[in-house]
């Protein structure tokens, strides 16, 4: 009797442990379409290699909002999965955030981008300066070491032009109506009436390159 009653509750753990496992199986993506994130009509060719997973941040420098999702972004980076890039692109609504696309672009160009974007943001939010013109723009270079020459080399080059093109592009593609929006693979964009709070849009972004993840391993067998 004992080891009848010892067999049948090793069964029932089993049975237990299956259940909850098929169960965990099928509720494993906690964030619905609709509800927290919206396939994009007119998804963009991501290409990546080695199965690497494209989080885009869609910003403006102008947007407060963006500002306050920096330490967010900082997270993301130091807890993402190893096999998600995170990257950025300027929002172009219209010539006031070209101005600024090219601000980011330039930086990039000339290889300081990870000073000059903390920079830019800190001048237009903390220090309440506009950013529109020119000379004020070097300014913020030149505190970093940028000669005039490197400067105007870049700010209007064919790299810096053509970047803020496939910016604008992208924009109009992706529909962007506010910002900080997150853009996943170029087919899915962490927004919906669930997706209310910083930690909400970096939650369904590391759901959604998850599921990429998994779906371009399938497709490799």
């Amino acid at each position: 009797m004992a080891e009848y009653l010892r067999k049948a509750k090793n069964h029932l753990i089993l049975a237990s442990t299956l259940f909850f496992t098929i169960g965990f199986a099928d509720d494993h993506w906690v964030y619905e379409e609709g509800r927290h994130y919206k396939k994009l009509g007119l998804a963009e060719k991501v290409i990546a290699e080695d199965n690497r997973i494209e989080i885009l941040e869609v910003f403006a420098y102008s947007c407060n909002h963006c500002f306050n999702f920096e330490p967010y972004l900082d997270q993301l980076d130091g807890s993402k999965a190893d096999y998600i890039d995170v990257v950025k692109m300027p929002v172009i609504f219209n010539d006031a955030y070209k101005m600024h696309a090219r601000i980011y672009y330039t930086a990039e160009s000339l290889g300081n981008l990870d000073v000059m974007h903390t920079e830019v943001f800190r001048a237009m939010h903390l220090d309440r300066k506009t950013l529109m013109e020119e000379d004020e723009i070097f300014a913020l270079f030149e505190k970093h070491g940028v000669t005039r020459q490197e400067f105007q080399s870049r700010f209007r080059s064919f790299t810096v032009e053509s970047k803020i093109n496939r910016a604008q592009r992208l924009t109009r593609k992706y529909k962007i109506r506010s910002t900080p929006s997150m853009i996943v693979n170029g087919k899915y964009i962490a927004s919906g009436p669930g997706t209310r709070t910083f930690e909400d849009m970096i939650a369904v972004s590391k759901q959604l390159a998850e599921m990429e993840y998994q779906a371009s391993n399938q497709n490799n067998y």
